[in-house]
Order: C-alpha cells, then structure tokens, then sequence
C-alpha cells in the first residue's frame, strides 16, 4: 500500500498549513470546492491501543481523501475530543457534552463557509460521536443556508459489506480497540500497538494485512463522497455500522 504523505509542500492539504495570502489566493482562484472537517475523540482504547487511535484514523482517512482530489479540498483541525462519557471509568479518556462538541463542530464548519466553501464535510472517526452529530446535521443545514452543502459521514460507512465480511474474521467493524482497529493501527502507526498488552480475543484477530486491504477502499469510498458533493449529486450513503449479522442502520442518531 503506497501512503501520499503530508511531507510534500506542493501538497498541502491542511488549513493550518497555508499562509493566510495562500489560502485567500486559493478562494478568490475559485480553487478551493470542499472542506473536511474531522471529528474524533481522545479516549481509552483498551491495554493495547493509544488514546491517539480515532484522532489519527479520522485525520487520515480525511487527508489522503482530499489528496486523491488536490487541490480542490483542504482539511480542517480535527476535532480531536469527542462525545466519550461512556468510557469515563477509564482514566486518562476525554469528553465533552454532546451539546458543547456540536456546536464547536458547527463553528468550524461555520468557519469554512464564511471563508467561502460552500461543500462541508464532517468525516467522522468515533462512534460516540454519531448520535450526537446526526441529531443536530439538518439544524446545521438549517443554520448555514440553502446555498450551502454539509454533511456527516463517518470513514467506515462507506464500505461494501462483502468486503467487511471476507476481510473481517468476527464480521463487523468498527468495533472498540478491537480486530479493525487493531489491524487498521498496524498499517498507519504499528508503534502505536502495544501487541503485548493485547487482552481479548477479538483484538488478537487484528493484522497488518487486514488493514492494508481496508484503508485503500475506506479513502476510496470518502473522495467519491466528496466528488458527487461537488457535483451537487445525490448520496444514498447512509450512517452504518458492520454487524456479523449485517448492516445496522443509524437514520437521524436512532438505530432502526
């Protein structure tokens, strides 16, 4: 698997990376058609996994997106705490309250859009943060206007179930800490994974190959969402996670 990295200056995909002359150049060029907004967390990822984990991944998954269609999206900061209350027993896990976390998502799409984007993408990274998110995304479509596109998406809704279910052993993602994410953090940072302290199952089924035949199609998936955004074209991609059942559907933060 061959990664684009953010070394090349000619590249530059990130907001923070530009002066504010380059960016300014880049809208009033009519340059600049979508922006990425990644949401994560800074949470407890069982023994083995660093609390980095879905800060990381969204962050990733978000770049290499937005390389596949240089120059025309830029990525924002993540949002790097998210909505993590349920895993608070865990020290060293962070959170917010739902209702700060979306309106800070909300400010920094909001920021995009009075710089000039008018295509909005929240690629989201922690499964907290869904419900949350998916409550509030026709208030923020709402609040933004008629004339602006934003919408929510997390990395893993865009996979072929086929592919979860040959690729996965236990038939889901994306699961907590455990085979996807195990495997997933094998390929983007493997000195992030304390294999040793490894004390499930699940987990122990995480391998580099695994990742590397996942995060391709995932990135895949996020730069054709981002390209019928552009093209103001439908998306029938709705908010999923992989059950070893099937697909479990999250329409407007409820399960169904």
């Amino acid at each position: 698997m061959n990664l684009v990295t953010s070394g090349d200056r000619d590249r530059r995909v990130f907001v923070g990376d530009h002066t504010r002359k380059e960016f300014r150049e880049k809208i009033e060029a009519g340059t600049i058609d979508a922006a990425i907004v990644p949401t994560a967390a800074t949470e407890q990822h069982n023994e083995h996994l660093e609390m980095i984990h879905d800060t990381l991944h969204a962050t990733w998954m978000a770049e290499q997106a937005a390389l596949r269609l240089f120059p025309r999206v830029v990525v924002t900061s993540p949002v790097s705490v998210g909505v993590s209350e349920h895993w608070m027993a865990q020290i060293g896990t962070l959170t917010v309250r739902p209702e700060i976390f979306c309106e800070y998502v909300f400010d920094v799409c909001n920021s995009m859009v009075r710089a000039g984007v008018k295509n909005v993408l929240i690629l989201n990274g922690h499964g907290g943060n869904v419900k949350p998110l998916m409550r509030r995304i026709y208030e923020f479509r709402d609040r933004l206007g008629s004339d602006v596109n934003i919408r929510f998406q997390s990395y893993w809704d865009v996979y072929d179930p086929a592919l979860v279910r040959e690729t996965m052993d236990n038939g889901r993602l994306p699961g907590h800490a455990d085979e996807y994410e195990t495997s997933t953090m094998l390929v983007l940072a493997p000195e992030r994974v304390h294999a040793a302290d490894i004390d499930n199952d699940s987990a122990a089924l995480g391998t580099k190959a695994k990742g590397d035949r996942l995060m391709e199609p995932a990135v895949d998936g996020v730069a054709a969402v981002l390209e019928k955004m552009i093209a103001g074209e439908k998306i029938d991609q709705p908010p999923v996670t992989f059950r070893s059942e099937g697909r479990l559907h999250m329409i407007s933060g409820e399960e169904v």
